[in-house]
């Protein structure tokens, strides 16, 4: 359910783990409702690919997906089409520190660097030289990713799954998941312990109808709305507890001009104030924008931009970061959702607790395109395998939700 990036990712593992398992049998349907992808939180997101997180699993799952992506060709490229360009951009993330945050910062780089990953630590006065642009002014120290870090076309690499996953067999189709039918195991009063999907009820655009489609296996990929799936006509309301913690959040994105602003060198910079900028091609154009704080959290329910925003919130933090946006013209905006996870602000991956055969893969919070090829590896592992192979990622499972033990992602942006 979703056919987002994370979706796509999972089907397409899917067939492949299949395949190297020399059974061909499975029927994978990836069901989308929104078949242009008008509010798809893939293909409005900034694109961003990075090693700097502060969870081991993150940063483990950030390394695989840029192999990946270093030879997507072998993995995606399809016969007779032409190969994949995924325009990645490996100009980097600097993240910048103040000095009340700067020894957070120096020990995440620590396990950064014990996972493999290449940053570096610079002082202002190194920063400074190397990024003559930015004001250092209130910044203790700077971490700068060295490789595997920047950015690409998200709609390239969403494509690309799409098509070789269709290659290998995946089916799909446009509609909207609204019920399921279920049957309840351990029927013994008071309740039953857990429950077993046996059908998706599928309601197609311009019908009344809807389309029941057996299953073995539910995926909830559906991003932003993977919460409010598990509330859906047909699942046991005792069985859904505690409540799966994802909502959409919207987050503005602006772009903008600026002649004299930095040039070719130009990182994904990440202030201190937590607003963030990259570079947009070429010739003075960037994109940008910032997470507001919990209590200014805009209304989701549609994806209008705050152009005020921007003029308020976003430009002045920018400007004093960097001089020569003092001067910027802006060029337009978008707004897009994040899947976020208000418990931990990390995804879910893995089995229901009392769903028996759904498995989760949503919540990441604003990094799920990055982590896309390691998440839908993981869960297909699961599903085919019965157990994580490549990535040890059962901390990120449904258990933490349960004990109220949250893993903390401190580089969410």
């Amino acid at each position: 359910v979703g056919g987002g990036v994370v979706g796509w990712s999972v089907a397409y593992w899917l067939k492949v783990l299949e395949g190297q398992r020399r059974r061909h049998g499975m029927k994978v349907l990836v069901v989308e409702r929104d078949p242009m992808y008008s509010r798809a939180s893939t293909v409005l997101s900034v694109g961003g690919i990075r090693q700097q997180f502060s969870l081991r699993e993150n940063i483990q799952m950030s390394r695989f997906s840029a192999s990946f992506l270093r030879d997507i060709n072998e993995h995606l490229g399809v016969p007779n089409e032409p190969p994949i360009d995924i325009q990645f951009q490996p100009s980097g993330y600097l993240f910048l520190a103040s000095p009340q945050s700067a020894a957070e910062l120096e020990a995440t780089v620590q396990l950064q660097r014990d996972e493999g990953a290449q940053v570096t630590l610079l002082s202002p006065t190194q920063l400074k030289a190397k990024f003559p642009w930015i004001n250092t002014e209130d910044v203790a120290v700077a971490s700068y990713g060295l490789e595997d870090e920047g950015w690409f076309d998200p709609w390239t690499l969403l494509n690309a799954f799409r098509r070789k996953a269709t290659s290998l067999g995946v089916q799909s189709c446009s509609g909207e998941v609204r019920a399921f039918v279920t049957a309840a195991n351990h029927m013994m009063p008071p309740a039953p312990r857990s429950a077993r999907i046996k059908y998706v009820h599928i309601y197609m655009p311009d019908s009344l109808e809807y389309q029941p489609v057996a299953c073995a296996i539910v995926v909830n990929a559906a991003g932003a709305w993977a919460g409010k799936l598990l509330e859906a006509d047909g699942l046991p309301r005792g069985l859904c507890r505690p409540p799966l913690p994802i909502q959409p959040r919207k987050r503005y994105v602006f772009s903008w001009h600026c002649p004299d602003g930095p040039g070719l060198s130009c990182p994904f910079l990440v202030d201190t104030s937590g607003a963030y900028f990259r570079r947009d091609g070429f010739a003075g154009n960037y994109l940008g924008g910032m997470s507001p704080p919990e209590e200014e959290e805009p209304d989701p329910s549609d994806l209008s931009v705050d152009h005020d925003y921007f003029q308020e919130q976003v430009w002045p933090r920018l400007a004093r970061r960097v001089p020569a946006f003092q001067s910027l013209r802006v060029r337009g905006s978008w707004a897009g959702y994040y899947d976020y996870n208000t418990f931990d602000r990390n995804g879910v991956l893995g089995p229901h607790p009392r769903l028996e055969n759904m498995f989760l893969a949503a919540g990441f919070s604003g990094h799920g395109l990055q982590h896309s090829p390691a998440a839908g590896r993981a869960v297909a592992e699961l599903v085919i395998k019965g157990r994580y192979e490549t990535l040890d990622l059962r901390r990120l499972g449904w258990d933490r939700l349960v004990d109220g033990e949250p893993l903390e992602e401190h580089g969410v942006v």
